[in-house]
């Protein structure tokens, strides 16, 4: 069984392995290393292609954040040496086996924003295919993107990412608009009322939300029926909410 279907307990998912006081830089392999030696269920992880073709892990589009305001290029001009270099940037390839000798869980978000959507995505899947047992969930804002994974490769499941900055996203999922695309629900928490997490869990769809750093509030939508939180406190998830 999936780490993602399992029914009994909520399933902790590391959002970009772990973020805030005491972690290592986001979306790298040290944070997804302590991730996992917290007993995360499974990491989430942003992927979008560099200035010479490689997957990396990286969420932003630009490196503005990750400079501290030095370097305003965008990720997709600079080339990967420099990305490892720099900014600690792994490459999906290498995440990829991370994850399956572990035998963690993977929520790969195909970014949307100064991407080639076509480009990237059938990149992602290539890569996927030297780890057929890797339990993965593939995740966007997009639902254009998630078509796409499923044209190209129909084992694979894909989670639709909801906001409030995109008004459409939760409505796009409660009326089954991509029924038979997507099997989850990624509810942005502000979203995540009982009544949208058990409608959702009643038209069978799996329910992720994010950001939930919070025991109580985790507790409360575990009470609900969603599935997975993903969050920046592994540990802390873990032993308060999870367990």
């Amino acid at each position: 069984m999936s780490i993602f279907e399992r029914k009994k307990k909520l399933v902790v998912v590391g959002h970009r392995g772990g973020r805030g006081e005491g972690w290592p830089a986001e979306n790298t392999m040290a944070a997804f290393e302590r991730a996992y030696d917290e007993a995360a269920d499974a990491i989430e992880l942003d992927v979008r292609q560099c200035g010479t073709g490689e997957v990396v892990v990286f969420h932003d589009p630009d490196l503005k954040r990750t400079s501290g305001g030095s370097d305003l290029r965008k990720v997709g001009t600079v080339p990967y040496l420099e990305l490892a270099t720099k900014h600690k940037t792994p490459l999906l390839r290498d995440v990829l086996a991370f994850c399956n000798d572990r035998k963690l869980g993977l929520n790969i978000e195909i970014k949307y924003d100064d991407v080639d959507r076509r480009t990237l995505t059938r990149a992602v899947c290539r890569l996927l295919d030297a780890h057929p047992e890797l339990d993965v969930i593939i995740s966007s804002f997009d639902p254009r993107i998630l078509a796409r994974v499923r044209a190209l490769r129909a084992n694979l499941r894909c989670a639709l990412l909801t906001t409030t900055e995109r008004k459409w996203s939760l409505p796009l999922a409660r009326f089954g608009m991509v029924r038979g695309i997507i099997w989850a629900v990624h509810l942005e928490k502000v979203q995540a009322t009982e009544r949208v997490v058990r409608g959702l869990r009643r038209r069978g769809l799996h329910v992720g939300v994010w950001t939930v750093n919070d025991v109580e509030e985790a507790r409360k939508l575990r009470h609900w029926g969603a599935d997975w939180v993903i969050t920046d406190q592994t540990a802390v998830i873990r032993a308060g909410a999870a367990s």
